[in-house]
């Protein structure tokens, strides 16, 4: 039932809540930590601040790897199967395709959607080659002063 009502929320809010213009700062806090998670985490596979920006209880629905539960999960998953594995996989932010949707209770914003596609390609035989391209969702709380990443949904794999 939680999972039909985070999906609810999701769909929901981006329907009362328009999305934030590229300028604005909750746009530019969005890709700060798209980068934190993807480019410096996944690609450079520098995990060391992943348990700052990644809620304990994350939830990351794959829809090809089915589903990790929590921050120590999530990072070991990474740290064995993206950075340790045969062969490297680098990830890649689409162009102009994230958008940021600001959720507010009370007039008080208290967290946000992240969304857009991104491609994943694999270091073989010396060079790149393009894997595959993803939708992907994420819920971001704001967790205090800081801004943890608490549900994922990465999915259309083709």
């Amino acid at each position: 039932m939680r999972k039909i009502q985070v999906l609810l929320l999701l769909i929901l809010s981006q329907i009362v809540y328009s999305q934030v213009k590229e300028t604005d700062e909750l746009y530019k806090t969005a890709k700060k930590l798209d980068s934190l998670i993807f480019d410096i985490g996944f690609n450079a596979c520098d995990l060391s601040h992943y348990h700052a920006i990644i809620s304990d209880d994350l939830e990351f629905y794959h829809d090809k790897g089915g589903i990790t539960s929590g921050e120590k999960a999530f990072t070991a998953s990474i740290k064995n199967n993206i950075c340790g594995g045969p062969n490297k996989v680098k990830r890649e932010l689409i162009p102009n395709s994230m958008k940021v949707y600001p959720l507010y209770k009370n007039k008080v914003l208290y967290a946000f959607i992240e969304e857009g596609e991104h491609d994943f390609s694999e270091w073989y035989q010396g060079k790149w080659n393009r894997g595959s391209r993803a939708k992907f969702t994420i819920l971001w709380i704001l967790d205090g002063k800081d801004w943890k990443m608490k549900r994922v949904l990465s999915y259309d794999h083709q």
